[in-house]
């Protein structure tokens, strides 16, 4: 069985994107909504297409990424285009779970400290 995850853009259409010109407005209505979204100095767009090949309870095997990375910055113009593929991922392994800090060497003033940030109110953190 084959996967699909993503929609594929098109590679004309991301040619016809002018870095320093396009805006928000105009990739939307070109390529549609991004995979994801994140926010740094500008705001990323991904674009994110990927297959993966099923045999019955193998795991799965994943034959074909590719992801392209609009940039924009703070004024919602287009920066730069990246687009990579499965041959430019790297294997990542996770750390192993745990705690850094030993819990015991925190005097109760770091705990109180540590906590305070950590408050719910009633307006939204941004």
């Amino acid at each position: 069985m084959i996967d699909v995850h993503g929609d594929s853009v098109d590679p004309e259409v991301v040619a016809s994107l002018k870095p320093g010109e396009t805006v928000y407005t105009e990739v939307q209505q070109k390529l549609g909504s991004p995979s994801s979204k994140t926010v740094f100095d500008g705001e990323d767009w991904i674009y994110l297409h990927s297959k993966q090949e099923r045999f019955a309870f193998l795991k799965p095997k994943e034959i074909h990424r590719e992801i392209t990375v609009l940039k924009f910055d703070r004024n919602g113009v287009l920066q730069n285009i990246e687009t990579k593929t499965l041959k430019n991922g790297r294997l990542i392994v996770p750390a192993s779970a745990g705690s850094k800090t030993d819990p015991d060497s925190l005097t109760i003033m770091d705990q109180i400290i540590s906590n305070v940030g950590r408050m719910g109110t009633d307006s939204p953190a941004y």
